[in-house]
């Protein structure tokens, strides 16, 4: 995984009004590492954000030769090892940890 990625958190979210999260995965080959911010910035997400009150979050995977993962895709067919589909995978506790870190 990457060591940054984004978010978008709209104005009345950031105000302390009650919103919702929504956690945002990129395809294969649209990776920060490969295509930059467009991924959230031409998706439309964000705008969708500020009128219903949503907090994005967008992790990033990122390319690599070790372990094989040339396009940078989300690991769904066990690039990082046998747990990859489980609670306790390294992706999954990711994403998780930056969950709680927005304080959801």
């Amino acid at each position: 995984m990457d060591s940054t990625g984004q978010r978008c958190v709209p104005p009345a979210c950031a105000s302390g009004a009650p919103c919702k999260l929504v956690v945002a995965l990129h395809g294969c080959l649209s990776a920060q590492q490969l295509l930059g911010t467009s991924f959230a910035e031409k998706g439309n997400l964000d705008t969708y954000a500020d009128t219903n009150d949503l907090v994005v979050l967008y992790p990033q995977a990122v390319s690599s030769l070790w372990p094989v993962n040339p396009q940078g895709c989300w690991d769904r067919f066990g690039y990082t090892g046998s747990d990859y589909a489980v609670k306790s995978a390294p992706q999954m506790t990711a994403i998780v940890s930056m969950v709680h870190a927005l304080g959801a």
